[in-house]
């Protein structure tokens, strides 16, 4: 190559300074052995490099919110997810590192393979798997419109079976997301049974005082019953007692008038010589004829008055006061405040208690697993790829070949402006 440099002419300098361009191809036609050495050189190096470097391959599934995935877990209380939000919340979930651990650590052959690679390149699982597993994997959204399924995609080196991977990295992520949905849904059943057995005590409670006030109210209402019927019944005796008394005075007068008359047996006004046409008070008639009562003759009113002043001590019974001990007889025994106090459940008796109690029995008949949740619809499997991703074996050729001619010209122009400079400067001296 020195024979070569002795042989690039140098460039030469016009008057005014100017370099005339007809120098310049002179110059780069001259040192075409510089500029294709650099292209082969370029060329043998980038043949290197697509032979030593490792080919990578993209593998991708495409998935799709579930139809009805989700209506069996919007059917528990409380519970109401969109389809674009589960969807949403499981990539949040995909794209997370602390997702992607737990995985390859619920998986020993992958956790196998990583710590291998691992050890290979001595540096931690964790700096291994964020560099080649992490930062590989990407999720893609529809465009603007919204429309067509999401995609998970995965590159990954010709070594790894990155296509079951994926597919084992999108199942076990929806399984685990399904079994968080579960447990929700769970949380949610059991705060609604814990929420209406409160409100089936309160309404137990409620009605408990309500009876202890119906049986508060009915113990007044019949005491005061009670109280109202003997004092009826103590009213009827005494009436009684006066009417006995006055029955007492009334034959003593009727005794004394049979006395002056001389009437000692039953007579009738005929017998005892009137004409019937005597005007009789009806105070002083005590038969049916409407007579006196000194007719009936001082023996029958003796007798009379001396049996009722004997019933004076002795109780007194009337139809009167027969209904009224018979109404006390009915009032000694309350049934309904008995059957209040005798009562061991209350439930059967408040209907929003066992309204409460039906529906957590429907609840409980309700229960939501996992294997009930189906977040997504896996639209297509990832396979492994016919191409490799890269290198591109034709990219880096072109790029070395462009490089390797532009570091060729710039290797002749130095060289040229070098001998030029010497020249230029041989000239001045």
């Amino acid at each position: 190559m020195t024979d070569h440099d002795s042989q690039l002419p140098a460039l030469s300098y016009r008057r005014d300074d100017e370099i005339d361009l007809r120098d310049i191809a002179l110059m780069l036609l001259d040192g075409w052995k510089w500029i294709l050495g650099s292209v082969a050189t370029a060329v043998v190096l980038a043949l290197v490099f697509v032979t030593i470097a490792p080919q990578s391959y993209r593998a991708s599934t495409s998935y799709t919110p579930s139809s009805e995935g989700l209506r069996l877990l919007n059917e528990m209380p409380d519970i109401d997810y969109s389809a674009a939000s589960t969807q949403t919340e499981l990539e949040l979930k995909l794209g997370s590192f602390g997702n992607l651990r737990d995985f390859i650590d619920d998986h020993p052959e992958w956790q196998s393979i990583a710590q291998s690679e691992a050890d290979e390149q001595d540096v931690t699982l964790d700096e291994h798997l964020r560099l080649h597993y992490f930062d590989k994997l990407t999720i893609t959204r529809p465009g603007k419109d919204g429309t067509g399924p999401h995609q998970l995609s995965l590159v990954y080196p010709e070594s790894l079976q990155g296509a079951a991977l994926l597919n084992d990295y999108l199942a076990w992520t929806e399984r685990q997301y399904a079994q968080v949905l579960a447990q929700r849904a769970e949380h949610s059943l059991e705060t609604a049974l814990a929420r209406n057995s409160e409100e089936m005590q309160a309404h137990l409670e409620a009605y408990r005082d309500s009876v202890n006030v119906e049986i508060t109210r009915l113990q007044e209402q019949h005491d005061v019953q009670l109280a109202e019927l003997d004092d009826q019944l103590q009213a009827e005796k005494n009436a009684e007692r006066k009417s006995r008394q006055e029955r007492i005075r009334t034959l003593t007068q009727a005794e004394a008038i049979a006395q002056r008359l001389g009437i000692t047996q039953p007579t009738s006004p005929p017998a005892f010589g009137e004409n019937g046409q005597t005007q009789v008070s009806r105070g002083d008639s005590g038969n049916a004829t409407n007579l006196p009562l000194y007719f009936m003759g001082t023996q029958a009113l003796a007798a009379e008055k001396e049996v009722v002043e004997q019933s004076l001590e002795q109780e007194a019974s009337t139809p009167a006061i027969r209904e009224i001990e018979k109404e006390l007889a009915q009032l000694r025994h309350q049934r309904q405040i008995e059957a209040l106090q005798q009562r061991s459940d209350d439930s059967s008796f408040v209907d929003a208690y066992n309204q409460l109690s039906q529906e957590n029995t429907l609840l409980r008949a309700n229960r939501v697993t996992a294997d009930d949740i189906d977040v997504v619809e896996v639209v297509n499997l990832a396979y492994r790829p016919n191409r490799s991703e890269g290198p591109g074996k034709a990219l880096v050729l072109a790029l070395a070949v462009i490089l390797g001619g532009m570091l060729g010209v710039m290797l002749v122009m130095c060289v040229s402006f070098g001998r030029s400079l010497k020249h230029y400067r041989a000239q001045r001296a």
